[in-house]
């Protein structure tokens, strides 16, 4: 039996190999591709497990046939999970309700494509495979060679099947915890460094050029005077950190609301001049467009509650030295 067994152990090891890849793709789906690697790995293990015990050709391509006629028939609710999954994540992943709407716009679409596809591929490669699988179990049937009433023989492809979709479960779990945790922590570290809005800051001897916001308001535009824009406008106040007289600088100021939510980005670019450790207060206006929606929410958060980060990208001194972050 041992030496039967050894003999179609080549046989057994790659034909379990086509049964697993499409698992996996199933897996993958399910979980977003976490820990792909490893549960590669298992899930080839037990498709070797299934036919492991078999010690007659016919009974170990049925068996393999079968697994891969089931893991293509799972193909289209992977692909159901797959697209509720990728199109939560995507929404979540903004913060302005038109970004959420096309993000899960996008996510719809691309899912369908894939829901589609895996309709085709699962449904008809699943049949095709499934009359392969029939005819190796007639052939099997013929052969009066009694196969061993083991665990595997018996109720593999059942507790495969169940093991799979508990690895991507835990998997999945795992996956989720591991990034919120991610996202707490950078939310903690991205809160060390954001400032509050009216509130004077501690200076930072490590940024060249520190920033605060000392007012905010809003200009309405005279069409009559001549003035066709709406704007949003601050006052910043520049904090020279360096013993060198500063010509301009260039950054990034990066908008949050009182839950660190990023509300919007705007580049900062002021050349007139900042005296050696001293400061200069610039009033600033930002063009507002009233039907984007990081605009609206910039324009109605009160300076108390808006946090912001600034960060330095480029200083040139009055010497003529620059300095790139």
């Amino acid at each position: 039996m041992k030496n039967i067994i050894k003999e179609y152990a080549v046989l057994k090891i790659f034909l379990a190999l086509l049964p697993a890849l499409i698992f996996t793709q199933n897996y993958a789906w399910m979980t977003l591709n976490s820990y792909l690697g490893i549960a590669f790995w298992i899930i080839w293990a037990l498709t070797i497990w299934n036919v492991w015990q078999f010690t007659e050709r016919n009974h170990i391509l049925e068996r393999c046939f079968r697994l891969t006629e089931i893991s293509l028939f799972f193909l289209p609710l992977s692909a159901i999970v797959f697209a509720f999954i990728f199109g939560s994540q995507a929404a979540m992943s903004t913060s302005s309700g038109i970004e959420r709407g096309g993000a899960a716009l996008g996510a719809a679409m691309g899912a369908t494509v894939v829901i589609i596809l895996s309709f085709i591929i699962g449904l008809i490669g699943g049949m095709v495979v499934h009359l392969i699988a029939n005819k190796y179990e007639k052939k099997a049937e013929k052969i009066e060679i009694r196969q061993q009433e083991s665990l595997s023989n018996k109720h593999g492809i059942a507790l495969s099947i169940a093991a799979i979709i508990l690895l991507a479960i835990i998997m999945g779990s795992v996956s989720s915890v591991q990034a919120y945790k991610k996202d707490v922590k950078e939310k903690e570290e991205l809160g060390k460094e954001m400032q509050q809005g009216g509130i004077s800051q501690l200076k930072s001897d490590a940024k060249r050029v520190n920033l605060e916001i000392t007012s905010k308001g809003f200009h309405k535009a005279d069409y009559m005077s001549g003035d066709y824009e709406d704007q949003i406008t601050m006052d910043l106040k520049f904090i020279n950190e360096t013993d060198k007289e500063i010509r301009g600088v260039e950054g990034a100021l990066t908008f949050y609301d009182i839950f660190d939510n990023k509300i919007s980005v705007s580049k900062v670019s002021y050349d007139k001049g900042i005296p050696a450790r001293g400061s200069k207060i610039w009033k600033s206006g930002t063009d507002y467009n009233q039907f984007k929606e990081e605009d609206v929410e910039l324009k109605d958060t009160e300076l108390k509650d808006l946090k912001y980060k600034w960060s330095v990208s480029t200083i040139i001194y009055v010497d003529g030295a620059k300095e790139t972050f």
